[in-house]
């Protein structure tokens, strides 16, 4: 049989869709040219990825069933051949998809969702063209065409592939650079504007410019009223750096992080420096499901949204599960989002691997709840050492959480907040790569100068860290008080709500501070409340106002100031008043003087049995926000003892 011969029978075959031996490309041939260009551009994103063997292999294995299928369709556009291009591309763009949306866990590299980039955009549009010229090619119901029709669309369709593919390879060149170019912790200054994005099936998120990195040692941190020193955790791998969004982005050169896991952290934040501030309005963000969890005392509120939680969608900047605020009395400014995982342990692979050791994922699994007068679920203290909440239930803590922070910040782009606000994470405090060390200056160094207690401003985040012999549970009880305290003393604000409520001023206003106390509260089972205080401590003001600056806590009268409980540890010094001589007034007596030297008080007047008592305060306070009054005010401490910062804030210092 001649060549001719064998023309016209494959023309008349009915597994055959050519007629015609002309040059060209049928309808099928073309959608085998796309599934061509696609699985060239995933060969040039085997090389990039191969820091994840896995995901390496997958699309070497992709990139030769893409260019197979198509060299097929090209050179014989059969109907076999055709139903393998639609197959194919199908199921490949439905990977990608998956990897876009919800993140593929059981491949290395693509547990997490993430975001379409161009190069991985454009080769699964080109897997879909595929799809559709070789579906439309097999739903044609007469087969001669002319090829030659075809030829300029194919052209523009390489000029595409060739287009991502040297945008795929360009990125595969900066990583070269990336690794051999730089020291650890050096910075990257090269730019040559090309996209850094894997293609379909990458799963590395890259960012428009993965090179935007800046030298991390001279980032311009901002104390943001912090109180730390401008260095940060001096940890060998040169992490956590200081945090400030007007600088170029720069995670490079950290010790066990790679590329991919590079490029993620850049793009998240990135992302999140985009989209975040359109919840800069808290009205907003409430109009979108989010609710504060009332913790504006303590200097930073979150609001949070509980229906995107559990939804298995990780690190999302378009719908983060949390929103920071810094807090100025009524203004809130926003900070950051705090990104909540669903239910699961913090050394959990897809949280751990996602962007290696540049992330910390920590935990809330000692916060008590419950229900406010608005109906909706606010912090109200912390566990105590039994495990129990003296208010509220123990509630939630099962979902890990990492911030990303859009305002500056000394301690990192993915800080936690300190103290109690630092949470429990899986590996150990000198492990940690989302807080500062302790060598700033609210912290031991401090302590080390004889300079504890630290001076207190409640307008920033509460920090008692750093006080030798302290337990992380006395520290986040001490601060939990504060807290509690911040946000719940000022329904007092108003003393006559308060002489309302039976509190009676004990007429020591020439003091500078005047006291109100609710004496049918200091023996009853009630403690450190801020919701039945036994004392209300009152500024005079030269209007004649009064200023309510501090909680004065008391324990019950049988309580000797030795058996105090152990709350704050060395953070909370107790005192009593034991040489104050009252009138005898049953219902409101009044301070007068002192006792005689004997220990007794002059004719007419009365002693009272003394309750140990610590004040909490809501106003700034040189001494700390426990801190006692000065002369007679500052009571008697228990023996031993030396008291904290006396008179310091009357010094030059």
């Amino acid at each position: 049989m001649g060549v001719d011969d064998h023309l016209v029978a494959d023309a008349r075959s009915p597994d055959s869709f050519s007629s015609e031996a002309t040059v060209g490309l049928t309808v099928i041939g073309f959608g085998g040219l796309a599934s061509v260009g696609a699985g060239a551009i995933h060969a040039v994103a085997v090389g990039i990825h191969s820091e994840t063997p896995q995901l390496a292999q997958i699309l070497a294995l992709v990139a030769i069933v893409q260019i197979g299928i198509g060299v097929w369709a090209i050179a014989r556009p059969t109907r076999i051949a055709a139903c393998g291009v639609v197959a194919a591309n199908a199921l490949i763009v439905a990977g990608w998809a998956a990897t876009r949306l919800v993140g593929v866990t059981w491949i290395d590299g693509l547990q997490v969702r993430e975001s379409p980039q161009f190069a991985d955009t454009a080769c699964a549009a080109l897997g879909l063209v595929g799809v559709g010229a070789a579906g439309l090619g097999l739903l044609r119901r007469t087969h001669s065409e002319r090829r030659i029709g075809l030829i300029a669309p194919a052209v523009l369709l390489g000029a595409v592939t060739v287009w991502t593919m040297m945008a795929t390879g360009a990125h595969a060149h900066l990583e070269g650079d990336a690794a051999h170019g730089t020291e650890a912790g050096a910075a990257h200054g090269h730019n040559d504007g090309s996209d850094a994005n894997a293609a379909s099936l990458t799963g590395a998120a890259g960012a428009a410019d993965p090179t935007h990195h800046g030298d991390g040692a001279e980032v311009a941190a901002s104390d943001e009223g912090h109180g730390h020193a401008a260095d940060t955790k001096p940890a060998a791998m040169g992490w956590p750096r200081p945090w400030d969004p007007s600088r170029p982005i720069d995670v490079s050169g950290v010790d066990g992080v790679s590329r991919v896991q590079e490029l993620r952290a850049i793009d998240l934040i990135e992302r999140t420096l985009e989209e975040l501030p359109k919840y800069a309005d808290p009205a907003v963000a409430v109009a979108a499901g989010y609710t504060s969890i009332g913790d504006a005392g303590t200097g930073t509120e979150h609001y949070i949204n509980s229906d995107l939680i559990d939804d298995d969608v990780l690190l999302d900047p378009t719908a983060p599960e949390s929103l920071v605020y810094a807090v100025d009395g009524e203004r809130r400014t926003l900070a950051g989002a705090m990104f909540i995982a669903s239910p699961r342990p913090p050394d959990d692979p897809t949280l751990t691997e996602w962007a290696g050791p540049l992330m910390t994922w920590h935990k809330h699994d000692n916060l008590c709840w419950a229900i406010g007068d608005d109906g909706r679920a606010e912090v109200v203290g912390v566990i105590d050492a039994n495990g129990n909440c003296a208010n509220g239930v123990r509630a939630g803590g099962e979902s890990p959480m990492v911030h990303v922070w859009i305002e500056p910040h000394p301690c990192g782009v993915f800080a936690a907040l300190e103290g109690i606000g630092a949470g429990t994470a899986a590996v150990s405090e000198e492990q940690r790569v989302d807080v500062c060390s302790a060598d700033h200056d609210h912290g031991a160094a401090a302590t080390a100068s004889g300079q504890m207690p630290r001076p207190y401003d409640p307008t920033m985040p509460i920090d008692l860290s750093g006080t030798p012999g302290v337990t992380p549970r006395q520290q986040a009880a001490a601060e939990n008080l504060i807290a509690t305290t911040l946000v719940r003393l000022p329904k007092w604000s108003d003393h006559t709500v308060a002489e309302a409520f039976g509190f009676r001023s004990i007429g020591d206003g020439g003091t500078g501070h005047e006291h109100f106390i609710q004496w049918d509260w200091i023996d009853d089972d009630v403690i450190l409340d801020p919701d039945r205080p036994e004392s209300l401590v009152f500024e005079p003001q030269p209007d004649g106002s009064k200023k309510l600056v501090a909680a004065m806590y008391m324990m019950p009268t049988a309580v000797a100031l030795e058996d105090v409980p152990d709350i704050g540890g060395d953070l909370m010094q107790w005192h009593i008043h034991d040489d104050l001589c009252y009138t005898n007034d049953a219902e409101a007596p009044q301070v007068v003087g002192v006792t005689n030297p004997d220990g007794s008080c002059p004719p007419g007047l009365v002693k009272h049995d003394p309750a140990p008592m610590i004040h909490v305060w809501i106003t700034p306070h040189e001494c700390g926000p426990f801190a006692a009054l000065e002369g007679v005010g500052a009571g008697q401490i228990a023996a031993g003892e030396t008291r904290l910062c006396d008179h310091r804030h009357g010094s030059a210092s």
